[in-house]
Order: C-alpha cells, then sequence, then structure tokens
C-alpha cells in the first residue's frame, strides 16, 4: 500500500485501532523473563527520576548530524503533547504528537497521522521516551542480551505504532528503543545521560535502521522550562497545495491521464520535465524515484528532496516538497506517485469507465455531492488516506483503506481477529487465479502472506458484492514483513465498479455505481 490527515486535523480519530496484529513484529531478541512489568517500571522510576512541575512545559535546542548535514530542531513541550520543527533548505518540516496522535507535516506544510503510514520518514525517527509516555500501555514483553542485558517492555499507545524499550539491567535506564516502519527496523541507542529538571534522560542519541545514508546522531544543546501554548505543539496553520491559477468557469479541469488496466497514470511536469506518476490515494506523500531526482541534480537529504516546480495538467506548485526514494513497486518505468499532498485542495474525480481525471473546485464539487444519484459515505483522512466503513455480511469495521494503487480486496489481521469465528465457519477455502494458494503480495514497504476465501457478501457504498474471493492475511516470517493496523484493503477489483469524487477537505467520498460493470 505505498501510504497519507484531514486539513483541518481535528483528531476525532474516531476509527481507532480494535485489536493488536495478530502477526505483530517484535524484534527477534527478545525471549522470556521472570520479572514482572511492576518490578521493571519501579527499578526505571528509581533510575530516571521525576522532574520537576515546571518541566512539564518546555523548550528543546536539538542538533541532527546526518554525514556532512547539520540540521537545528526547535522542540516544544506541552504535558505530553509536543512538536518538533526542522529545515531542509527554505523548507520546513515538523512532526510530534497531539491528543495522543502521532503526525507530521512535510515542507508543503500539510499534515497526516503517522499510525499506518508504513513507509515512514527519515526525518521523524524521534523517540517515544524521551516524552511522557503513559505506563499504562506498558506490557513487559521480556529481556534481551543483544546491547548487554536489558528488559524489553512495549509502549503500545492505542494512536501510535509500539515502541520497544530495552531497560539496562545495570542502569536501570531506557538504552535503546527501537520501532518498525514497514520492513525497516529503527534502533536508537542513547547515552550521555545527565540531569534535567529533577529527572536524568540522555543528551545524545544514534538512530540508524541499517542504512547509513539514513543515520542520525542527535544532540541535545538546550532545555529550557517555560510556558507552551497550545499553538506551540499544533501542526502547522499553513498549506501550500495545487492550484489552477485561472480556473473554467465550470470549475472542472481534467488532467492528462492514461489507465493501464486500471492503474492510473498521470502527466506530470517536474521543473519542465515530463515525467510518469500515479495516482494513489494508499500513499501518505508525493513521492519521486530517487534515481530520477539523481538524474535532474537533486540530492535527497533523509529521503526528501524539493522540486521547483511541478504541474499536473492546468494545476501548479512551486518548491514541492516529495519522498524521494527507489520505486521498485512492479509498474515498469514508474518516475513517481501523486498521493495525499496532491488531493488536498480540491475534489478529485475518478472515472474508470471512460477513463478520466478530473479536478473540481470545491463549488463544483457541491453540484455533485447534491445530486441524488450520488452515494455519499463519511471518510476518514487523517492517516492520509480514504478510510470508510465497509463490511462482509455482518463482519464490518470502520477501517477499510481505498487504494486507487492496489488491485485486490485483501482483510488484514486486526479485522481477521475480530472476526474469526465468522471466518472459519463462514468463509470457504478457495484459489487465488491459476490455483495458487498463499500468496505473497510485495507492496513498496514490505510484504504480507495471504489466502484465497471465498465470502458470501461484500458491502461497500450502495453495492453488494457476492461470492467474491478474497486475500486473507496470514503470519509472515520474511524480513520484509510488515503490520498494516488497518481492516482491509480495497484495491481497483472492486473500486472500478464506481465512479469517486473525493472530497480529503471536506471529509466525504462521493461515489456512483458505473453502469458499465
Amino acid at each position: 500500500m505505498k501510504r497519507a490527515l484531514a486539513p483541518a486535523f481535528a483528531f476525532a480519530f474516531a476509527f481507532a485501532l480494535q485489536a493488536t496484529a495478530s502477526a505483530e513484529w517484535r524484534p527477534p531478541d527478545v525471549h522470556a523473563t521472570k520479572a514482572s512489568l511492576s518490578d521493571v517500571l519501579s527499578v526505571y522510576a528509581r533510575a530516571a527520576g521525576k522532574p520537576d512541575a515546571g518541566f512539564a512545559q518546555r523548550r528543546e535546542r536539538w542538533t541532527y548530524v546526518n554525514g556532512e548535514h547539520r540540521i537545528a530542531v526547535r522542540v516544544a513541550v506541552r504535558g505530553e503533547d509536543f512538536r518538533a520543527a526542522m529545515a531542509l533548505g527554505a523548507m520546513q518540516y515538523s512532526a510530534g504528537r497531539l491528543g495522543a496522535l502521532r503526525w507530521r507535516a512535510d515542507g508543503n506544510g500539510i499534515a497526516h497521522a503517522t499510525l499506518s503510514d508504513d513507509q515512514g520518514d527519515a526525518l521523524d525517527r524521534i523517540p517515544q521516551s524521551v516524552f511522557a509516555f503513559d505506563t499504562a500501555d506498558c506490557a513487559l514483553a521480556g529481556e534481551s542480551e543483544r546491547f548487554g542485558p536489558a528488559w524489553v517492555v512495549v509502549d503500545r499507545a492505542p494512536s501510535d505504532k509500539p515502541h520497544w524499550f530495552y531497560v539496562d539491567k545495570s542502569s536501570g535506564l531506557i538504552a535503546h528503543e527501537i520501532t518498525r516502519e514497514g520492513a525497516r527496523t529503527n534502533v536508537t541507542a542513547f547515552d550521555r545521560f545527565e540531569p534535567a529538571s529533577g529527572a536524568r534522560r540522555p543528551r545524545h542519541w544514534h538512530v540508524t535502521n541499517g542504512k547509513e545514508a539514513q543515520d542520525l546522531d542527535v544532540t541535545v544543546d538546550a532545555v529550557e522550562p517555560q510556558a507552551v501554548g497550545d499553538a506551540d505543539v499544533a501542526p502547522p496553520p499553513v498549506q501550500r497545495t495545487f492550484a489552477v491559477p485561472s480556473p473554467p468557469p465550470s470549475g472542472v479541469v481534467t488532467l492528462p491521464a492514461h489507465f493501464h488496466g486500471r492503474t492510473i497514470f498521470v502527466d506530470v511536469a517536474a521543473d519542465g520535465r515530463r515525467l510518469d506518476f500515479i495516482l494513489d490515494t494508499g500513499t501518505a506523500s508525493i513521492t519521486l524515484d530517487s534515481r530520477v531526482a539523481a538524474r535532474r541534480g537533486w540530492t535527497p537529504l533523509l529521503e526528501h528532496v524539493t522540486v521547483p516546480q511541478m504541474t499536473v495538467g492546468p494545476l501548479v506548485l512551486a518548491n514541492v516538497s516529495t519522498l524521494a526514494i527507489p520505486l521498485d513497486i512492479g509498474y515498469g518505468t514508474l518516475d513517481g506517485i501523486l498521493g495525499y499532498d496532491f488531493f488536498v485542495g480540491h475534489v478529485v474525480h475518478v472515472d474508470y469507465a471512460n477513463q478520466r481525471v478530473d479536478v473540481l473546485t470545491p463549488q463544483a464539487a457541491e453540484k455533485v455531492f447534491a445530486d441524488p444519484r450520488t452515494y455519499v459515505t463519511p471518510a476518514n483522512f487523517d492517516e492520509g488516506i480514504p478510510l470508510v466503513h465497509a463490511a462482509f455480511g455482518a463482519a464490518s469495521g470502520d477501517r477499510f483503506a481505498l487504494d486507487t494503487g492496489s488491485a485486490h480486496l485483501f482483510v488484514l489481521a486486526p479485522f481477521e481477529q475480530r472476526y474469526a469465528k465468522e471466518i472459519a465457519a463462514r468463509w470457504a477455502p478457495a484459489s487465488f487465479r491459476g490455483g495458487r494458494g498463499a500468496s505473497e503480495e510485495r507492496y513498496l514497504e514490505g510484504s504480507i502472506v495471504v489466502v484465497p476465501r471465498r465470502v458470501p457478501s461484500f458491502t461497500l457504498g450502495p453495492q453488494r458484492f457476492d461470492g467474491l474471493t478474497v486475500g486473507i492475511e496470514q503470519s509472515n516470517t520474511r524480513r520484509d514483513a510488515i503490520d498494516i493496523p488497518l481492516d482491509a484493503i480495497v484495491g481497483t477489483d472492486e473500486m472500478s465498479a464506481f465512479e469517486w469524487w473525493f472530497d480529503y477537505d471536506g471529509g466525504r467520498i462521493g461515489l456512483r455505481r458505473n453502469n458499465a460493470r
């Protein structure tokens, strides 16, 4: 799922994760322990100390060192909320936590939650343990000798990915923290523990995921307790979006798009050079193939480049923040992906039957949504991808991701765990095309393994599909295994049955049944 928070960033987060994926990744070095969670947390509390009350609101100055690059980071903390802001050239990036929800914003100022974003971001590898965390969300996973004798505590905050804390047995402090982004394992090693307002905390840490070009050395240069306002820890208020300089009276412009099967390719000009991008609701960023960036002389810094100007038909945006990574996802020659940032600021219309993509002004789109032929469904875009309600009979969920960059319907571990009895009783064994059984499905972020099952019915919006073969996620021991905290991925096998209007700003989607099917 290549991967995108609603521009208002209201943090409703109504579709909270209801179950931990049965195939949750865990560090392979962790084994059983005779200790108890309360004992380990007590050891940690004595070693770390209790900060003064004034420490709850503070500003910090950090320095990121990546090779020859030094990046100034400004951090504001207010209770459990925080924001870290930094600049790459003239582009401002930020990341933080608000209302227990982790988020980040790219150089376009567009923010989204990070829970289901398996691609990750080298700029946003901010450890959990240097901020307040709720011990009620923690469990004792075991112990490890990987970095020396340590107990391993896992923090499973409801709106965040698991963080694995290695509590050093000799010091009682969290000496290492591990998180997983897709198939990448991020390891943070802390040192230089010094007093800070009554507590001991690290003044330096090293972050690595095995790729030296992304290594970070982080130094805490200053910690200054002081009053911090709500705005200081909120996502950025300004967004830079694609716009039509002179929109036509109709408010509708057609994009230069062509369909390869049901995959949508759009002609994009990056600083005057024509490129092939796919239009992908399943991606959280505008993404450029790093080899294309290299040919243009744009050197990625922590996987980001700024494109001087990007045009998509009549839409234009200057100084576009893009993620720059290798795009090896099976489409042949692929220069980039138009993800979440492209969908913000207007309504995008996808017509599979007529192989057409339009962009509508909010005023033009209002006529479509008011039309009685249009079925309107609420959608949650907080995570940068459209999450909607869908159902297999009585088994339903609110975290079905609509992904124009994927082909098939896959039911993922959280949903399978909730409805295991229903699935075992009513979903018959089946086979994929060509008689295949279990199948490895590869995404840009890593792989999942699915087995085919025949479902009695699947309801999406106004349409019921009968007798579908779907893939059910299974345990995956491959090194590139990923955990996707969604109910399901709905691909173009089903999406092509409709005509779509994606209103990311309005938190809604319009759809009409496609009469051509």
